[in-house]
């Protein structure tokens, strides 16, 4: 008896769930980002709303978390939670979309080389809003899928549901809105059935949007005095770049788009699994060519997403791996494909060979599977001296109104703002008049690795003498200036 799809969407949504709780469990402390999103969402339990939403990072993600907040008990466990649970059901998406251009073995390797990829299993078992992007980035491509071929007007509503999730979790959901308006578009002028239901549909996706997206553009407008996107800065940058908005003069020299391209090719060798996908992707597009348009509509988001990257690189200076997590999940389909490809040459040499299925069998586990093992290590232990020194903090005097510095998980512990650090003491002077930073933390880490800043810190005239802070044997030393 061979598997429905509906128990192969189930049993990879399962392996996805469990490898990212164990990849959980080794996590002691949640990451530096992480801090932003659970204050975020401390902010919106208490109706601290315009606060939460001047951070600046997009609000669904911290709203889901403020949410669960209410069945966990703990805005660290709620974090965790929405993301593992929204990560791992991004599965199901993926699995339905590759299943339907490309066929079933191809969308289950192409699921499970998700579910088990280790960059991004790490994002996902962390306080990050990749987990809960990629699922509603993936269920739009699904749910846009299905609105080209069975079009409803209910189908219509949900798909806008879905992209705007996508956008208010993350600027690049910007993609997954153009993408579920673009295609049925292009599907209503190309086609002449169901015109009304068709119509009916990209109206009702569109409305959905507006009426999602539309409370937090007007705070968008009111924050930052126009019409526009986002306040954060890589979309700032982008504005700049395309003329919507004046360049400002940079505070500081940065490096080449060139350097940062150099970034972008090295961020997808690693996510290549070092290069290891890279030849089973040759295979992949090679084996695809021919196989319909089906694969124009599912590899048109990945590519739009990687060159809409690369184009923000022009004008913001900062590259991380986690920007490129979401396309090369999609473009895992070609891998999958090399895999197949392979397997059926294979086959066609050696068709009688007892060994074959266990040799295809171990490849798929070298290839899919254990790549995670890097994902299911014990993490961060030596920042076990941070809730120390938060505690440390809030006893010897008032509580800061904001904090600055690399250690941000001491600024959430002690319920403060963290602003990025200043760069001489004429920018400490700025942060502590204008954004009332009272405190800033840097560990025994940077000493070495930030010496400069840090040197710049013990030696500002606004701020008092270093405080040592020892944790538990093994830990970072932290240490901790207030402003006079």
């Amino acid at each position: 008896m061979t598997m429905s799809d509906f128990r192969w969407a189930g049993a990879l949504f399962a392996a996805a769930f469990l490898v990212r709780t164990v990849a959980w469990m080794g996590a002691a402390i949640f990451g530096t980002d992480s801090g932003h999103y659970l204050l975020m969402a401390d902010w919106f339990r208490s109706g601290r709303f315009d606060e939460a939403l001047a951070i600046a990072y997009h609000p669904l993600y911290p709203l889901l978390i403020s949410a669960a907040r209410s069945f966990t008990g703990s805005t660290e466990l709620a974090g965790n939670g929405v993301s593992i649970l929204l990560g791992s059901g991004a599965t199901v998406p993926l699995f339905c979309t590759a299943r339907a251009v490309f066929g079933r073995p191809t969308a289950t390797l192409t699921a499970l080389l998700y579910a088990f990829h280790p960059a991004i299993v790490d994002l996902h078992s962390d306080v990050m809003t990749e987990g809960a992007f990629m699922f509603f980035l993936f269920t739009t491509q699904w749910l846009t899928w299905r609105m080209m071929e069975a079009p409803s007007i209910d189908r219509g509503a949900v798909l806008g549901a879905a992209a705007a999730g996508a956008f208010l979790t993350r600027p690049e959901g910007l993609l997954a809105i153009a993408f579920a308006l673009g295609w049925p578009l292009l599907v209503l002028i190309r086609r002449r059935d169901a015109i009304r239901t068709r119509v009916a549909g990209l109206a009702l996706t569109l409305l959905v949007v507006l009426v999602m997206v539309s409370p937090y553009l007007f705070w968008v407008k009111s924050f930052r005095g126009r019409w526009a996107l986002s306040p954060r800065q890589s979309v700032i940058s982008t504005e700049q770049e395309l003329g919507v908005s004046r360049k400002k003069a940079p505070e500081k020299e940065t490096p080449s788009p060139a350097h940062f391209y150099g970034l972008f090719v090295k961020a997808v060798f690693r996510l290549t699994i070092y290069g290891a996908w890279i030849p089973l992707m040759i295979v992949g597009l090679l084996s695809l060519r021919g196989t319909g348009s089906g694969r124009w509509f599912y590899f048109s988001l990945p590519l739009a997403y990687l060159g809409a990257v690369l184009y923000t690189l022009q004008s913001h200076p900062f590259m991380t791996d986690r920007y490129l997590t979401a396309p090369m999940a999609l473009l895992g389909a070609l891998t999958a494909a090399g895999m197949l490809a392979l397997f059926a040459q294979l086959a066609r040499r050696r068709p009688d060979a007892s060994w074959r299925p266990a040799l295809c069998g171990a490849l798929i586990f070298v290839i899919a599977v254990v790549p995670a093992v890097k994902a299911l290590r014990v993490r961060r232990t030596e920042c076990l001296s941070y809730p120390v020194a938060a505690r440390k903090i809030l006893e010897e005097g008032p509580r800061p109104r904001a904090m600055s510095g690399p250690v941000e998980q001491v600024a959430y512990l002690c319920g403060a703002r963290c602003y990025y650090g200043a760069v001489d003491h004429e920018g400490i002077r700025q942060q502590i008049d204008q954004q009332h930073v009272d405190c800033y933390v840097y560990s025994e880490k940077d000493l070495a690795g930030r010496a400069t800043y840090v040197e710049m810190l013990r030696s500002c005239p606004s701020l008092g003498a270093p405080v040592e802070v020892t944790g538990p044997p093994g830990t970072l030393k932290v240490y901790y200036q207030r402003s006079k």
